[in-house]
């Protein structure tokens, strides 16, 4: 039994590959996942809800240019596309997060201290997102994965009990299946046909005559969270309208919204069909969705990961160069910045004018200094000076993860804002032109970065990309506010024209930042990179009727209402519909 273990394990992680294809197969062999809900006793009936037609679109769209026709042709402008087309199909690996959620919710009696992210790597990121469409595993991850699982395990088979207890009927062969069938129903989430639970559940009971409850209880465990059915979420198995089938539609609902399987937010995978069964359903359980812990959550872990702030391990900041910003100094600003979005996120209908226009922050004693605050508090928020602190873009964990090591990097703050804030489009340097800074004893920053981009191979881009870095040169590289740099007056003035509210002249960083988080080129890109987030994928031009609709919906009236921008998107047909087109 040992052996056979073994090579299932084998043959679980090598259908790892068939899974990228868009094929299910689990551990112990066999066919894909079907559209019923395993373990529910027979197919799940397809929700009665019609796919949107042109007709459809052109309506919301005569609706929006009735409602605001300024706000409409600026969404027109950025999300031009008219042709309704659903996303491609896809087979997605579960991120970290996601698995510890899933896991938790499965085993809750043997989830331990010990969390996927802090055990397995990050997978590489694409435009700086953990996108769910990383599919393989690699041997940066693949054995500390398997070492996680192995420890959870080897938690089961101390307590065999906790996770299936037979006891009352004498360990009944009958009573092994059953209950065997329920997890094996759980883990897979609805994505799984009754026959493959059935080959689980077999292999336990049959392991359990031959090693006993604790080892037949750790295998089963092992080749559950092994297997690609528990390891994959698929967004494959559709209707003859295109929506995916209720299980994998409720479980593209909840992870994408949320990162977790419907049970961990109250709904069931075994039973999808009455949360999806209308239209109005449908968005009654986004609405649920989205008021849960879950989903707050990942709004943080978009927001640290929009901004880019980096771990407290991982600034480049050069001790020897900004002494002040020591270990505890860099953990208290991404603890500040991680509290500030928790608190304006935690509101019933957070505003992102919350988190890009306010004045306070959680100032703890180790950022006093850097804030130059007399007041301190770590649960209370602490008024800052207006003139010199706007919002989450002056916090120090921002600036910081932006600069370094000796210098605030201005180029590399202003590419940030150009790429992650405002969405403009920006090439690669010309080959063979030197983009080095020099370090020169005399002049600003500024200045420095001003000569060397004037060239004329340069200045098409830094025409767009230094005035984001220069608003931004009261910051020295860990956030404090200065006035001068190498003993010269700073120069924070910029001059831009390419907003679609007409010429920007500006003197203050605060001045600055105030223009461009209220201009519809931000606003614009705050919904893109939502969508990026948690579609785990770029833009198509076939999204843009979704994205239109996005943003008018967020900038009319300047609600910036983020929980509805998700509210939209959880909501669209679109967001559940899948095509063969590649």
């Amino acid at each position: 039994m040992r052996d056979k273990l073994g090579l299932l394990g084998f043959l679980s992680l090598a259908a790892l590959a068939a899974a990228c294809e868009g094929r299910i197969t689990d551990a112990a062999g066999g066919g894909g996942a079907t559209t019923g809900a395993a373990g529910a006793g027979g197919p799940a009936t397809t929700p009665q809800v019609t796919p949107p037609t042109p007709a459809d679109q052109m309506r919301i769209d005569m609706m929006m240019q009735a409602a605001n026709p300024d706000l409409f042709a600026l969404a027109q402008k950025y999300f031009p596309t008219t042709d309704i087309a659903s996303a491609p199909k896809r087979v997605s690996r579960l991120t970290r997060t996601q698995l510890d959620i899933t896991t938790k919710t499965l085993l809750p009696a043997f989830y331990g201290t010990t969390t996927a992210v802090s055990a397995v790597p990050p997978d590489p990121l694409q435009t700086n997102y953990e996108y769910a469409a990383n599919l393989g595993f690699n041997a940066a991850n693949f054995t500390p994965y398997q070492k996680w699982v192995d420890g959870i395990a080897a938690a089961v088979r101390a307590k065999p009990a906790s996770l299936i207890d037979c006891s009352a009927s004498n360990n009944s062969a009958a009573c092994l299946q059953t209950e065997a069938k329920k997890l094996v129903a759980r883990a897979f989430r609805g994505g799984v046909p009754d026959a493959q639970v059935q080959r689980f559940a077999d292999f336990y009971a049959t392991s359990f005559a031959q090693v006993g409850a604790a080892d037949a209880a750790a295998d089963l465990v092992s080749l559950l969270l092994m297997s690609p059915g528990y390891v994959f979420r698929d967004e494959v198995q559709t209707d003859v309208t295109g929506f995916l089938m209720p299980p994998q539609r409720l479980a593209n609902m909840t992870y994408t919204l949320a990162d977790a399987p419907p049970e961990t937010l109250g709904l069931s995978s075994a039973a999808p069909t009455a949360s999806l069964q209308t239209s109005d359903a449908v968005q009654q359980t986004v609405d649920r969705i989205l008021a849960t812990p879950e989903a707050r959550a990942k709004l943080l872990r978009f927001f640290m990961s929009w901004l880019e702030v980096r771990d407290a391990d991982d600034f480049t900041i050069d001790p020897t160069a900004f002494p002040a910003f020591t270990p505890t100094v860099a953990a208290a600003a991404v603890e500040e910045t991680r509290s500030f979005l928790a608190k304006q996120l935690s509101a019933a209908a957070p505003n992102l004018k919350s988190v890009t226009q306010s004045t306070q922050s959680f100032v703890t004693q180790s950022l006093a200094a850097i804030y130059g605050v007399r007041t301190a508090s770590a649960t209370n928020l602490v008024d800052l000076d207006p003139t010199q602190r706007l919002g989450i873009f002056t916090q120090p964990a921002v600036l910081a993860s932006h600069s370094g090591p000796t210098t605030t990097r201005l180029v590399k703050r202003g590419v940030f804002f150009v790429r992650k804030v405002m969405c403009m489009p920006l090439g690669a340097p010309p080959q063979g032109v030197d983009t080095s800074i020099p370090a020169t004893a005399t002049g600003t920053e500024r200045d420095r970065v001003a000569t060397v981009t004037a060239q004329a191979a340069c200045v098409g881009c830094h025409a767009v990309i230094n005035p984001f870095g220069f608003m931004q040169e009261n910051y020295d590289a860990i956030g404090r506010w200065r006035t001068t740099d190498n003993g010269l007056p700073i120069n924070a003035a910029i001059d831009v024209s390419f907003l679609d509210e007409g010429r920007l002249m500006t003197t203050t960083p605060v001045d600055a930042l105030k223009g461009f988080t209220n201009s519809a080129r931000f606003k614009q890109c705050f919904a893109r990179q939502l969508f990026r987030f948690y579609m785990g994928r770029d833009e198509l031009a076939s999204d843009d009727p979704l994205l239109r609709t996005m943003f008018f919906d967020f900038a009319n009236n300047d609600e910036q209402a983020i929980v509805k921008l998700l509210r939209t998107l959880g909501g669209a047909p679109a967001f559940s519909q899948r095509t063969e087109a590649p």
